[in-house]
Order: C-alpha cells, then sequence, then structure tokens
C-alpha cells in the first residue's frame, strides 16, 4: 500500500531551529568543550584591561609563544590520541637545547655552516632515541606511559644539567640566532612559519593517512584494532618517535631564540600541554582530538600567561590559575564524554 505525506506533515517532521541550534553546540560541546567561549572571553577581558594585550609588538610576542607550545601540544596529542601520556618532552626540550648547543660549541670551528648542521643532526638523533625509549617501554614491554616518560623525563633532565655543568651553554654560531631566532618573513616570524608546517604535517598524517587513522582505532580500542588487523606496537611507534622529534625540534628554535642551551628551560611544557590539549577536546581515553583543538588550547594558555604578565599577576597566582584550569579542562573532558553517550 503507497502511503503519501503531505506537507505540513513534512515540515512536522523536520527538526525545529531551535532543535538544530542545540544539536550544533551540543557537537560543538563534545568537539571543543568550552574553549572557543573562553578564547572570546580571555580577549575581550585582557583588551578591555590592558590596552598594550592588543598591540602589534604583543601580538607578535604571543606568536612566537604560541609556536613553541604548540608544537609542543600537537606532540602531545600524538601520545594521547593512543591512550598515553608524554610527561618527557620538556626534559626532551632541555636536553635538545644543550646537547644542539654543546655540538655546535664543540665542533667545526672554523665553519659555522657545519657546526650548526651537526648541532641539528645530534638533536633529531635525541629526540629518535627518546622517543624509541619511550615506545619500547610502552608498547613492548606495556608499561604505564605515565610512570615511562616520568622516568625517562627526569632522567633527560639529569643529564642535560650533568652535561651543561647547571649554567647556560654559551658561544653560539651567530648565524644561528640570526637565522633561526630572529628571522622574520614578509613580518611572520620564523617560529611562527615553523609551526604552520607542523600544523600541517600532523593535520595529514592523522586525517589522510593509514597510519593516523589507525592511530585513532588503537586509542579507541587497542584489542579491537588489533583484531581489524592493525599494527599496534608500529603504530605506537610512528606517534610517539614523531612526538619526542617535534619535541626536540622545539628545543631547536628555542635555543636559537635565546641564543643559548639551558637545561632548565621546557620543563612547564608536559602540563600546559596536557592542558592545551585536554581542554581543547584531545580526549584523555584516547581515540579522539582534532588538530584544531590543540592549537586553540595552546594559544588559550599563551594569551592567559602574556595577559597575566601584561597585569602584573604574580607568579604563584599564576600557577594558582594553571593548577585550575587544569582541574577545569579534566572537569570538562569528563563532562563531554558524558554528554557523547547522551542520545540525541
Amino acid at each position: 500500500m503507497t502511503t503519501f505525506t503531505t506537507t505540513a506533515e513534512a515540515k512536522s517532521s523536520r527538526p525545529a531551529p531551535s532543535n538544530r541550534a542545540g544539536t550544533f553546540f551540543r557537537r560543538q560541546f563534545v568537539i571543543y568543550g568550552i574553549l572557543p567561549l573562553l578564547l572570546v572571553v580571555l580577549v575581550a577581558a585582557f583588551g578591555w584591561i590592558e590596552p598594550r594585550f592588543l598591540s602589534y609588538g604583543n601580538l607578535i610576542n604571543v606568536s612566537r609563544q604560541v609556536s613553541y607550545l604548540g608544537i609542543i601540544s600537537l606532540a602531545q596529542m600524538l601520545y594521547l590520541i593512543t591512550r598515553n601520556y608524554d610527561l618527557s618532552n620538556g626534559a626532551t626540550v632541555a636536553l635538545s637545547s644543550v646537547s644542539c648547543a654543546l655540538v655546535m660549541t664543540n665542533t667545526f670551528p672554523d665553519d659555522p655552516a657545519m657546526a650548526i648542521a651537526a648541532g641539528l643532526a645530534s638533536t633529531l638523533v635525541l629526540g629518535l632515541v627518546i622517543g624509541l625509549m619511550n615506545s619500547t617501554l610502552i608498547a613492548v614491554y606495556k608499561i604505564n606511559s605515565f610512570m615511562v616518560t616520568l622516568g625517562v623525563g627526569s632522567a633527560a633532565t639529569g643529564v642535560a644539567l650533568l652535561i651543561s655543568g647547571g649554567t647556560p651553554v654559551s658561544g653560539l654560531p651567530p648565524a644561528f640566532a640570526r637565522y633561526f631566532g630572529g628571522t622574520s618573513v614578509m613580518g611572520i616570524p620564523l617560529p611562527l612559519i615553523l609551526f604552520a608546517v607542523v600544523i600541517i604535517a600532523v593535520y595529514v598524517l592523522l586525517n589522510w593517512t593509514r597510519v593516523g587513522r589507525q592511530a585513532y582505532a588503537v586509542g579507541g580500542n587497542d584489542h579491537a584494532a588489533y583484531q581489524a588487523g592493525v599494527n599496534v606496537k608500529r603504530t605506537l611507534f610512528t606517534m610517539m618517535v614523531l612526538g619526542s622529534l617535534f619535541a626536540a625540534f622545539v628545543g631547536v628554535i628555542l635555543t636559537a631564540r635565546i641564543s643559548t642551551g639551558e637545561a632548565n628551560i621546557g620543563l612547564q611544557y608536559p602540563m600546559q600541554s596536557i592542558i592545551a590539549c585536554v581542554i581543547g577536546g584531545i580526549a584523555l581515553s584516547g581515540g579522539e582530538g582534532r588538530v584544531s583543538g590543540a592549537v586553540m588550547g595552546a594559544l588559550f594558555i599563551v594569551l592567559l600567561s602574556n595577559g597575566m604578565d601584561l597585569i602584573r599577576v604574580q607568579s604563584y597566582v599564576q600557577d594558582i590559575l594553571l593548577g585550575a584550569l587544569l582541574v577545569l579542562a579534566l572537569l570538562v573532558d569528563r563532562l563531554r564524554a558524558r554528554v557523547r553517550l547522551k542520545p540525541v
């Protein structure tokens, strides 16, 4: 028997505009949490309180800072989507900074270009070694990533302090700081350009390659992924090695920026990168997250820190706010999980 739907019935079956709006906002909350709202409130508040916040000079400074934390956050994201953590990324930054500086100052004294190339190569090897250590202990020996990366990070920090003697390593080739630390292209700082390249690379990796899709599958359910034919160990090795390489890369561009190798830079990155990722919608339970969320999370943290510096908020108060932000990020992550499970 043929049934006919009247125009009135068809209209009544369509979702009301309010329902469509509710569905849209719910979807955005599941993807990004409350981050877009926080960004708007933050910019409006600091822009009103301190006019220098939106000045050109300050925005350039923010762009540099967000480049460093943004790359670290994307590196952390590669761990998190596989349901793992990287608490060694800050130590990787510090050790790569010191090792890069030492290699440059102690090799090829008459050839700055070769010294710079040797320093960059040493950093690449260092990031590879740390990534392989993390991935081997986590993927092969099944040790909890929290404890593995905490231990590796502690060891890396100790090595950085040992080989530097606890003092800054100076005397780097001037060309290194000039080209890698102070260069701008059409007014755009080089770190921001490098950050954009990393964003594109990670986006392509996670969305357009097989290993990226497999990483999400492993994070969602590694046993089901294995039953579906995914090489879980290889996927973990790929994500973790890349994450550590990105952290080492940040050590290089930070070293160029300050013109010295420092054993104490980047120690704030483990917590900041986790906050940036979680508040940006990357689930701690693994298997979920977008590159745009990690980028916005890093931007929020840098803007918050920059704004508090401009209005002269004391450093220990900033630490309190950052800790509260971590708790808020964890709470939002739990709420997002509950909203995701509820039927539309």
